[in-house]
């Protein structure tokens, strides 16, 4: 059978219309078309590519094997691992496409690609480019939530499309993605309940601060990026601020630090339109205090605080999602027109005098 006649079958076996396949493989109808009329052959590069799309053995179509298979997966995650020690994006951005390309059936691979899009759009893309980006986030998003078997590939591009969708003002169709979500969590919580309770000793106290820690960073960070009326903006950072002081009384943040030096800036911010100059003065040098001490931490450290003196991380395990500090962040979005009111504090002028 000629090649275009048997991606034709193949086609047709899987229930796909020309218009899907063109859509996995990135490339136009009529090129589909052409193949199966044998007006054309496919690109070289596309050989794999389409084997893997229809999932046929190696006397059915093509000269591949599952164990080149699993190699080139191996060396694709470990170079994508590689860039959340760098912090590169772009870097992470390309090998996932590329993962996609040779692996155009692997959803896995497809939701870390909408992701990846998504996330360099925020981080670098305004006005037309990042409207574009986020559209193409929200479609792959939505052909992973169709297609993928597996509850937390699921879980994941329903947490994306939303994210996407929200930010676009679609909450409406945001909710019915909502709906969608595998009902997984009650089972997750109970293992986590039952994991603690088999517990004992130095082993169970560790565990438990930990367990608190969670919930702890999950409802500060909920509050200082979810939770965003500006008419509850001044009690709803009060309240993030004096919870992250409650629990580490000793004043050692460490990765809590950069929670609270963003808490600090928008309540500078908020101060500052309210005309309690001395008061933002405070909480714009308190920002970048808690910047400095978040952008120091390296190697491995343990938390003070009574509630978590059994706490540890290691920065090297962290992954890393930008190139700059964050001391360099929060000057970057002084730059912003929600923040130029900022720029007026005699503590900006002491701090940038010189630039």
């Amino acid at each position: 059978m000629e090649l275009g006649a048997k991606i034709k079958q193949l086609r047709q076996r899987r229930g796909m219309t020309q218009e899907q396949v063109a859509q996995k493989l990135n490339v136009s109808n009529q090129t589909v078309s052409k193949w199966e009329t044998g007006a054309a052959c496919p690109d070289l590069s596309l050989i794999v590519p389409i084997a893997r799309l229809f999932g046929v053995t190696t006397d059915e179509l093509f000269d591949f094997s599952a164990a080149a298979d699993k190699l080139r997966l191996e060396e694709l995650q470990k170079q994508y691992d590689e860039t959340f020690k760098t912090g590169n994006i772009q870097d992470r951005l390309e090998i996932s496409k590329r993962a996609v390309k040779e692996f155009p059936s692997d959803m896995e691979w497809l939701d870390r690609y909408g992701w990846d899009i998504w996330c360099d759009a925020t981080d670098r893309l305004n006005g037309e480019e990042f409207a574009t980006a986020r559209e193409k986030a929200i479609s792959i998003f939505k052909t992973v939530i169709e297609q993928t078997n597996v509850d937390e590939v699921k879980c994941d591009s329903i947490d994306g499309i939303c994210q996407c969708l929200c930010n676009a003002g679609r909450k409406t169709e945001a909710l019915a993605y909502v709906d969608k979500f595998p009902d997984i969590k009650p089972i997750l919580k109970l293992k986590q309940e039952i994991y603690l309770n088999c517990l004992e000793g130095d082993e169970e106290k560790r565990e438990k601060q930990r367990h608190i820690y969670t919930m702890l960073s999950d409802l500060l960070r909920y509050l200082c990026w979810q939770y965003s009326f500006d008419e509850d903006q001044p009690v709803l950072l009060d309240t993030a601020i004096s919870l992250t002081k409650l629990f580490f009384p000793d004043g050692n943040y460490f990765d809590e630090a950069y929670g609270l030096a963003h808490l600090y800036l928008r309540k500078a911010k908020h101060c500052a339109d309210d005309k309690k100059t001395e008061e933002a003065e405070e909480c714009f040098k308190e920002a970048f205090k808690c910047a400095r001490e978040y952008d120091g931490i390296t190697g491995k450290y343990t938390y003070t605080a009574p509630l978590f003196n059994l706490v540890s991380f290691d920065t090297n395990d962290m992954c890393i999602t930008g190139t700059t500090t964050l001391t360099e962040d929060l000057k970057n979005m002084l730059e912003l027109p929600y923040y130029a009111v900022l720029k007026n504090l005699d503590a900006y002028k002491e701090m940038f005098a010189d630039e």
